[in-house]
C-alpha cells in the first residue's frame, strides 16, 4: 500500500479522489485478505490497474494480498491526514463521499497528530513535507495502518466495496489522459491507411483461368488431356506498361489464359509476354482496353524491398475454397535459398506463416501498399509453411526483360563444383593463413567461362567483396542471416563479370570471372517445350530430361530409374555446347526389329562408329547413312544392327499402325546439331570407350554362331 505523495494533494480533484480511494480501500481489501479471498481481490485489481489514470497507490493497493493478522505492514509513523488531502478544492461528489467515510471510519487514528507525524518520519529516513495542513511523505513503501476490528466489522467492508469501486470509476472516467486519445486517433488513422492500401490491392489483383495440355513423354508424339486450373496475379507498376505478373507454373503449357478482375463478372483473354520458369514468374498482358479502363480501371502495385523478419505481411489472392478474393495475414519468418519446385532451380525465398494454398499462386504479398513478393509454393506435410518469391528475384526478372528487349535469359551460375573447407589440416596443406575462410574448388565445367580463369585446387574466398565462410555461406546484408554464396552469382546477368577472390599456390589474388546462364546436360525442366523424338525401324529415340524420368518412373524416379540414367542427371556435365543424352526409349514391335523389342531406356553412344552429340545429330547420321547396315552402340556394351533399306521401308508401316504423324518431331531434321570442331575429342558423359563394344566384337544377330 503506497501513501499518496504531495503531488497527489496538489493535483486535479479527480486525481486526489484516486488517492483518497486508495486510502479508503486499504483497510477494506486488507480486511478481505483475512479470508484469503485472492480471486476476489485480484478481480478488483485488474479493473483498477486497467485505468490509465489510476494512481500508483491504488494499483499497489489492489495487488496486495497480505494477512494483516500475522504480518502487519503498517507503522505508527505512517500517519497521513487524508481528509485534508481530499477536501481541498474537491467538488466531486464521489470524492466527498470517500473523504467523509474515511473520517467516520478512522476516528481511531486521532491519536496520531500531524506534529507527531512530522517529527517521526525523518527518524525513519523519510522526507516529510507540509501541504495544506497535511503531512505526507515521498516514500513509495509506506502503508496505511490496519483497520480496528472494533470500529468496523468485515461484513460492512463487503457491503460497501461495490459503492467504493463505482465511486473510483466515476472519479477517474472523466480524466482520461491525452495520450490515450492520441493513441486512439493514431489507431484510427492507421486503420484508414490499411483500408486504403487494401482497396488499392483489390483493384490490382486478378484471377487467372488457364487451360493447359501437357506432353506425353512416353509417347512424345501425343499430348495429354487438357486440364483447367486457377491462379492469382496483379498489375505491376508502371500502369502505362500494362503488365501483369503471376507464377510461371500457372500458365505453363497453356493453350488458353483468361483473366477476371476482382468484383467483375467478365473474363478477358490474356497473352503471355515472357516466362521465367527458373524463378517461377510470368508476365501477361490484356489487349482489350475495357480491362484497363472499364469499371473504374485498375491500380498498379509497386515492387518494394525485402520485408524485415517477423514483420507482418498480407497475402491477397483467390485460393481454393471459394470464388471470391481472399486476404490473409502472417509474418515473414525466414530468409533462405531454397529450390523452386517448378523450375528445379535454387534461388532466394522468404518463408511465411500466412496461408498459401492452391489458387494463391502468383498473388501479391504486401507490406503496406508495396509488393514484397509473390506467393508460389508451400511445404507439403508442414503447417503454416508457405514460400514467397522475394523482391530481389522479382526485380531481376523485370530487369532481365528490360536489358534484353523483352527476352528472358535466366539466372547465371559460376559453373564450378566445390566442397566445404572446414578441415584445419586441409587449410594448412594449402598454406592458408590463420583465420582465412573459403570453399575448395574441385572442378569447373568446360562450357562456362569460369573454366578459363578458375581451376581445381583453388580456394574461393570472396565474391563481389563478400567473404565466403568455410561452409559456403556469406552474411546477407541487412538481414543478419547467412545465405549460400551462389545467390551472389544468381543476382548477376548472363555474361556479367564478377570480382572473385581466390587462394592459389600459397597466395591470395583477385580475378574477374564471367558468369553464364546454366548449361545442363540433362535439362531439369522443359516447360512449354514439346519432347523431341526420332523413329527408325520401330526404334524410338528421344533425349533424357527430368520430365522424361518422372513420366517413366513416377515422382520418386530417383529410386526407381536405372542407376546410370540417375548418374547422368545428378552428376553429368556438358562437355560441349548442345550436348545431350540420347536414349533408345522403346521399340515398337515389328518384324524388322525382331530380337531387340525388350530394349528400352538405354543411352546411345555411337551410330556407325560416330559419337552421338545430340538427338538432331543422331537423326542426321541415320538419314545420311548409305551403308547397308546401321549400327547402334548402346550402354552396357549392347549393340543393335539393322538393315538400312529394310528399316526405312518398315518405318512408314510402323507409323501408320501406331497413328504417329511423322518419324521425327517438328523441326528436328532442320535443327543445327551444334557440332564442336573435333567431335572425337568430346567425351560421352562419364562414360569410357571401354563400355562400347569394338568393331571386331560386334556382329549382326545370328552371325556369331556362324563365325564360331
Amino acid at each position: 500500500m503506497y501513501a499518496p505523495t504531495a503531488a497527489y494533494c496538489s493535483a486535479a480533484p479527480a486525481a486526489r479522489a484516486c488517492a483518497c480511494a486508495a486510502a479508503r480501500l486499504a483497510p477494506v481489501i486488507l480486511g478481505l485478505s483475512r479470508f484469503r479471498s485472492t480471486a476476489f481481490i485480484n478481480a478488483n485489481a485488474a479493473s483498477i490497474s486497467s485505468s490509465s489514470s489510476s494512481s500508483s497507490a491504488l494499483r499497489a493497493l489492489a495487488y496486495s494480498d497480505r494477512d494483516v493478522g500475522t504480518s502487519p505492514c503498517f507503522s505508527s509513523s505512517s500517519r497521513v491526514d487524508f481528509q485534508t488531502c481530499c477536501s481541498s478544492d474537491t467538488d466531486s461528489a464521489s470524492a466527498s463521499l470517500l473523504c467523509d467515510r474515511t473520517t467516520d471510519d478512522y476516528s481511531d487514528f486521532s491519536d496520531f497528530s500531524n506534529s507527531n507525524m512530522a517529527s517521526s518520519a525523518p527518524s525513519r529516513g523519510y522526507a516529510a513535507q507540509q501541504h495544506d495542513g497535511a503531512v505526507v511523505t515521498r516514500s513509495a513503501a509506506l502503508a496505511m495502518p490496519p483497520p480496528s476490528p472494533t470500529k468496523r466489522p468485515r461484513s460492512e467492508s463487503f457491503a460497501n466495496l461495490d459503492k467504493i469501486m463505482a465511486a473510483v470509476t466515476t472519479a477517474t472516467a472523466g480524466s482520461a489522459p491525452a495520450a490515450a486519445a492520441a493513441a486512439a486517433a493514431t489507431a484510427s488513422a492507421d486503420k484508414d491507411v490499411a483500408v486504403t492500401h487494401l482497396n488499392k490491392a483489390l483493384k490490382s489483383v486478378v484471377k487467372i483461368f488457364a487451360t493447359s495440355a501437357n506432353p506425353n513423354y512416353s509417347l512424345p508424339w501425343q499430348m495429354m488431356g487438357q486440364t483447367k486450373s486457377t491462379a492469382s496475379g496483379f498489375v505491376v507498376a508502371p500502369l502505362s506498361a500494362r503488365r501483369i505478373l503471376t507464377n510461371a507454373h500457372a500458365v505453363a503449357n497453356a493453350v488458353q489464359v483468361m483473366l477476371r478482375k476482382h468484383g467483375n463478372a467478365r473474363k478477358f483473354p490474356a497473352r503471355v509476354l515472357a516466362v521465367g520458369h527458373e524463378c517461377d514468374i510470368a508476365m501477361l498482358t490484356v489487349d482489350d482496353n475495357e480491362f484497363w479502363e472499364g469499371n473504374g480501371g485498375v491500380e498498379a502495385l509497386e515492387v518494394g524491398g525485402l520485408p524485415p523478419m517477423q514483420e507482418s505481411v498480407t497475402v491477397v489472392g483467390f485460393p481454393q475454397g471459394g470464388d471470391n478474393v481472399c486476404v490473409t495475414k502472417g509474418v515473414a519468418s525466414r530468409l533462405d535459398r531454397q529450390q523452386y519446385s517448378h523450375g528445379r532451380c535454387s534461388l532466394l525465398t522468404v518463408q511465411t506463416d500466412a496461408p498459401i494454398n492452391s489458387g494463391n499462386s502468383g498473388g501479391p504479398v504486401l507490406q503496406g501498399d508495396q509488393v514484397v513478393g509473390l506467393a508460389f509454393q508451400s511445404l507439403v506435410g508442414a503447417e503454416n509453411t508457405g514460400y514467397v518469391i522475394p523482391t530481389p528475384v522479382v526485380h531481376h526478372f523485370l530487369n532481365d526483360l528490360d536489358r534484353h528487349g523483352g527476352k528472358y535469359t535466366g539466372f547465371p551460375e559460376m559453373g564450378i563444383s566445390w566442397q566445404v573447407l572446414e578441415s584445419t589440416d586441409m587449410k594448412r596443406s594449402l598454406g592458408m593463413p590463420e583465420g582465412a575462410t573459403g570453399v575448395y574448388i574441385t572442378g569447373t565445367e568446360p562450357v562456362y567461362d569460369s573454366s578459363k580463369v578458375l581451376r581445381a585446387g583453388d580456394v574461393l574466398t570472396s565474391v563481389e567483396g563478400q567473404t565466403i565462410a568455410d561452409d559456403g555461406t556469406f552474411l546477407f546484408p541487412g538481414q543478419s542471416v547467412r545465405i549460400d554464396f551462389r545467390h551472389l552469382c544468381s543476382m548477376a546477368y548472363d555474361g556479367d563479370s564478377m570480382r572473385v577472390g581466390i587462394w592459389r599456390d600459397g597466395a591470395a589474388m583477385e580475378v574477374a570471372v564471367r558468369v553464364n546462364v546454366p548449361h545442363h546436360l540433362v535439362p531439369p525442366h522443359c516447360h512449354d517445350l514439346k519432347p523431341k523424338y526420332y523413329i527408325f525401324a520401330g526404334l524410338v529415340f528421344t533425349r533424357l530430361t527430368n520430365f522424361y524420368m518422372r513420366h517413366q518412373y513416377g515422382a520418386d524416379w530417383s529410386t526407381k530409374a536405372p542407376i546410370k540414367l540417375c548418374d547422368r542427371y545428378f552428376s553429368g556435365s556438358m562437355e560441349a555446347a548442345g550436348q545431350e543424352v540420347v536414349l533408345l526409349s522403346k521399340v515398337l514391335s515389328a518384324n524388322v526389329n525382331q530380337g531387340f523389342q525388350e530394349m528400352g531406356n538405354v543411352q546411345v553412344y555411337k551410330v556407325n562408329g560416330v559419337k552421338v552429340h545430340n538427338l538432331a545429330h543422331m537423326a542426321r547420321l541415320i538419314e545420311e547413312c548409305t551403308a547397308e547396315y546401321v549400327r547402334f552402340d548402346l550402354e552396357w556394351k549392347r549393340v543393335v544392327i539393322l538393315h538400312n533399306a529394310n528399316g526405312r521401308a518398315a518405318t512408314s508401316d510402323i507409323l501408320r499402325t501406331n497413328c504417329i504423324p511423322a518419324a521425327a518431331s517438328e523441326g528436328l531434321l532442320a535443327e543445327d546439331p551444334q557440332l564442336p570442331p573435333d567431335l572425337t575429342t568430346v567425351n560421352q558423359p562419364n562414360i569410357a570407350d571401354s563400355e562400347i563394344v569394338g568393331e571386331e566384337e560386334a556382329v549382326a544377330v545370328g552371325e556369331r554362331l556362324a563365325r564360331l
